[in-house]
């Protein structure tokens, strides 16, 4: 479980960073990932951390890192098409 908590507070930190690079442009792009909660699960892992709910974290494994994933991968395709034009 502290490894998962780990992964998803540097990924919320990365997007975090993302959304202030780009002015929240690159994340709009994308508004069927509600960002606010992507984020919002690494603070309240970055800071009560005990107060973790084993199921929540669970379910939020299941249910919303693989959208999450393949959202992350059409945003890479889409950069590097951009890149490419």
């Amino acid at each position: 479980m502290d490894a998962i908590c780990m992964i998803l507070i540097a990924a919320g930190e990365e997007f975090k960073s993302i959304e202030r690079k780009t002015e929240g442009k690159l994340l709009g792009r994308y508004p069927h990932v509600k960002w606010r909660g992507v984020m919002g699960v690494r603070d309240v892992l970055a800071h009560g951390y005990f107060q973790v709910n084993a199921e929540q974290l669970y379910d939020i494994c299941k249910n919303d890192i693989p959208a999450l994933i393949e959202t992350v991968k059409l945003m890479i395709a889409d950069v590097e098409k951009k890149r490419e034009t």
